[in-house]
């Protein structure tokens, strides 16, 4: 009966454990967002979004490494949003937010240079995005290599993975 009350309370603990871990990566992305590339979550999340497009196409085709990405031109980037249409209204039913404010934020991050529209107005990454990625990717990989680090430490995704089966 000891060991059952033990193992309630290990797995109490670690939950909070990894709770608080998840929250301060999202706290840590989010101060980043703001402070290092001068964007709100929102437009954060408008260029989530055209980016994840991108990578859905490049992982259609085949896999590419950190490097490859941040090392494609502005010419291989367009290639992989040939005949995709990403347009504001599709943007803006995915994230659920209203059209006219995605198109705000989309024009912000155009006149940034990390968004930018192609010859039939589709809405692809602009040629500042993988500075961008070289730089913020980075501190993002390490914070997640430390959280899950942290999460196999306490042996958070066993427990997890025990209570489901």
């Amino acid at each position: 009966m000891d060991k059952e009350i033990d193992s309630n309370q290990d797995e109490r603990a670690s939950y909070s454990q990894a709770a608080y871990s998840w929250l301060m990566l999202i706290t840590g992305y989010y101060k980043r967002v703001n402070d290092d590339l001068d964007i709100n979550m929102d437009e954060m999340m408008t260029l989530n979004t055209v980016s994840a497009h991108w990578l859905y196409k490049i992982n259609s085709k085949n896999n590419k490494s950190f490097s490859d990405l941040v090392d494609m031109s502005d010419e291989d980037i367009k290639k992989y949003f040939s005949g995709s249409r990403l347009s504001i209204l599709s943007i803006a039913n995915i994230l659920g937010q209203p059209k006219e404010s995605t198109r705000r934020r989309v024009q912000k991050l155009i006149d940034y240079q990390l968004l930018k529209k192609d010859e039939n107005n589709g809405i692809m990454l602009g040629e500042n995005y993988t500075s961008l990625v070289n730089k913020f990717a980075d501190k993002t990989a390490a914070e997640l290599y430390k959280l899950t680090t942290r999460l196999g430490k306490i042996k958070w995704y066993q427990k997890k993975e025990e209570e489901t089966l």
